[in-house]
């Protein structure tokens, strides 16, 4: 199977789960809450400024056109009905196919194994993509990486969350990060990234660890000078709060002394707003931020 198809409507909250229940008897592999960018909470608002009634777009998708076809049929007539058909991205086929360098930034290249190394290259990172996402082609790797580069990751301790091929965190330790934890709640991941640090060896002075699972699998009382969150905001938001109590508050307690850093990236231009909203009642600095094709990153500071 080289392809899925999907199927998107809108429907009222209150039909939500019976709308659910029926996608599912009609052979729907998936369904989606798709997020809208219209107000903090996804709902549009009135011409008042208010929540109107909350309708919720959905998508969801199908293995075969038959089931697609099925699903069609009994939600015609359906508010902003439409369907399509996508490509299935095999990541490890696709990586191979192209057999060329990325320059991340410009101190970054990650390439295939069998692929020589510019000679002017600083920083080199080896891979096998597989199934898990990241090559370092994409804007909200290389916004991560260019900020990783700009704030003060040498001898500091650094968690990546959804760390995906590990890019950023194999970087952090290049960089010259003491210790590195990389996160993932995928477990495709965890082979995939180990293959990857045989390929890239942290350095010797670098403790570099690989969890997978949420962040509650952490410790209670962990504590890291950087966190780096190269993410969706759908998926970074319900734990943005964790993610700041993640942060060292410097003092005795932080690696010397050194107040942590949130790295904040893959989200899309006009999702700047609600992190800009969150400064204010978090609150926190930014000290650096980068745009990037409609993309947007940035790295923080907590306010005492």
């Amino acid at each position: 199977m080289d392809s899925y198809w999907w199927l998107c409507f809108r429907t009222p909250q209150a039909s939500l789960e019976l709308d659910q229940d029926r996608l599912f008897e009609l052979e729907a592999t998936g369904i989606e809450e798709v997020e809208e960018p219209d107000s903090a909470d996804g709902a549009p608002s009135a011409d008042n400024g208010l929540p109107s009634a909350r309708e919720v777009l959905v998508k969801a998708f199908f293995a075969t056109a038959p089931a697609l076809a099925a699903a069609r049929a009994w939600f015609n007539g359906r508010q902003d009905l439409s369907q399509g058909e996508e490509k299935i991205e095999d990541w490890d086929r696709s990586w191979r196919d192209r057999q060329t360098p990325v320059s991340v930034t410009d101190s970054l290249v990650v390439m295939p194994p069998w692929v020589q190394a510019p000679e002017d290259s600083r920083h080199v990172i080896r891979l096998e993509a597989k199934m898990a996402f990241g090559t370092g082609s994409h804007e909200s790797t290389r916004i991560a990486a260019a900020l990783l580069e700009r704030i003060a990751v040498a001898g500091g301790s650094v968690l990546d969350i959804g760390t995906g091929t590990g890019i950023l965190a194999i970087y952090a330790a290049q960089l010259g990060a003491a210790s590195v934890l990389a996160l993932d709640i995928d477990p495709v991941v965890g082979p995939c990234l180990n293959e990857n640090l045989i390929l890239n060896p942290p350095p010797a002075g670098c403790r570099f660890r690989t969890l997978i699972g949420e962040i509650d699998a952490l410790a209670a009382d962990a504590r890291f000078d950087v966190v780096i969150c190269n993410m969706i905001r759908t998926e970074l938001w319900p734990f943005r709060e964790q993610l700041r109590g993640l942060l060292s508050l410097g003092g005795p307690a932080g690696t010397a002394g050194r107040k942590g850093l949130f790295v904040v990236s893959g989200q899309r231009l006009e999702d700047k707003p609600h992190f800009l909203v969150w400064r204010e009642t978090a609150p926190f600095r930014i000290v650096h931020e980068t745009e990037m094709d409609g993309w947007w990153g940035f790295a923080a500071a907590l306010e005492q």
